[in-house]
C-alpha cells in the first residue's frame, strides 16, 4: 500500500503516482485506471480524493473519463509539429498533417467543411481585404486513431478561393496549397503566431478536452512569392499533444563553405 503523507493534499500525491505510471508504461495507452474503490483501497483514501486526483490527470490531457466505463490512458501520442518543414509535404502529393502522423504510425483522417463569411477585422487585415467582404472558409477537424487532435479553419479570398477551385470539401492531392500553386499564387512565405490559452466550451466538446485546458493557438499566414497573403488559418491543438518544433541554420548572411 502507498502511504500518503503531509503536508501535501493527499489528492495532489496521488495524482503524482498515477502520473509517474502512466508515464513510465505500468498504465499504458489506452488501457484503463483502476476503478475508484481500488484506487481508494490501496491509498487507503475516500473516493472523493481518488475523483480530485483523478481530474488532475484529466485537466492535463492524461487521462479521458468515459461515462459509465471509467477513466483511461489517452491513447494518442504526442506529436511533434515541425513548422519549418512541414508544409513541403505538398510536393509528395499529400498534405502536411496525413505525412506527419504516417511517420508516427498513425492513421490520420479528417472531415472538411466550406462556408462563405464576412471579413472579421482581424482577418481582413492579415488577407488584406476589406472588412466585411465575402471569404471563403475552409473548416477542418483532425483525428489520429479516430480520436479529435486538432480544428483548423483556412480563410481565402472569395475570388482566389473560386480561381484556385478550393470552395469544395475535396481539394485533390496536396490540398489547398497545392490548388493556389496550380494558378500560380503557391505560398513560399509563411508566418506564425503561436498563443496558449484556455479551451473555449466548444473547443473542448470537440477536442474531448477540460473546458480552459490549455491550447494552442496558431494562427498561420501564407504568402506567395510577391508577399501577398493568400490564405489565413486558425489552428487550435491540445498543449498535451503536440509539441511544436522549430529549426533552423544560424550562419553569417552570405556566407560560403
Amino acid at each position: 500500500m502507498n502511504q500518503i503523507e503531509a503536508p501535501r493534499p493527499r489528492f495532489a500525491q496521488i495524482a503524482d503516482i498515477l502520473r509517474d505510471r502512466i508515464r513510465r508504461g505500468v498504465h499504458a495507452p489506452g488501457s484503463p485506471l483502476p476503478s475508484e474503490p481500488e484506487l481508494s483501497r490501496e491509498f487507503d483514501v475516500s473516493r472523493v480524493t481518488i475523483n480530485r486526483a483523478v481530474g488532475v490527470l484529466r485537466s492535463e490531457g492524461l487521462v479521458q473519463v468515459r461515462r459509465g466505463r471509467g477513466a483511461f490512458v489517452r491513447s494518442v501520442p504526442v506529436i511533434t509539429r515541425v513548422a519549418t518543414r512541414r508544409h513541403g509535404a505538398r510536393d509528395a502529393g499529400r498534405g502536411a498533417y496525413d505525412v506527419e502522423l504516417r511517420r508516427l504510425g498513425l492513421d490520420p483522417s479528417w472531415t472538411a467543411s466550406v462556408e462563405r463569411v464576412p471579413a472579421s477585422e482581424q482577418t481582413a487585415e492579415l488577407l488584406n481585404v476589406e472588412v466585411g467582404c465575402e471569404l471563403v472558409v475552409r473548416r477542418r477537424r483532425y483525428f489520429a486513431n479516430e480520436l479529435p487532435v486538432q480544428i483548423a479553419d483556412t480563410y481565402l479570398s472569395s475570388e482566389l478561393a473560386e480561381k484556385a477551385g478550393v470552395t469544395e470539401e475535396n481539394t485533390g492531392p496536396g490540398g489547398t496549397y497545392s490548388r493556389l500553386a496550380d494558378v500560380g499564387r503557391g505560398p513560399v512565405h509563411f508566418t506564425e503566431d503561436v498563443t496558449c490559452r484556455g479551451a473555449t466550451s466548444g473547443e473542448a466538446r470537440f477536442l474531448e478536452i477540460e473546458p480552459n485546458q490549455p491550447v494552442f493557438e496558431i494562427l498561420f499566414v501564407a504568402s506567395d512569392k510577391e508577399n501577398r497573403p493568400v490564405a489565413v488559418t486558425r489552428h487550435v491543438m491540445p498543449g498535451h499533444q503536440w509539441r511544436l518544433r522549430y529549426d533552423w541554420t544560424d550562419e553569417p548572411e552570405g556566407q560560403t563553405e
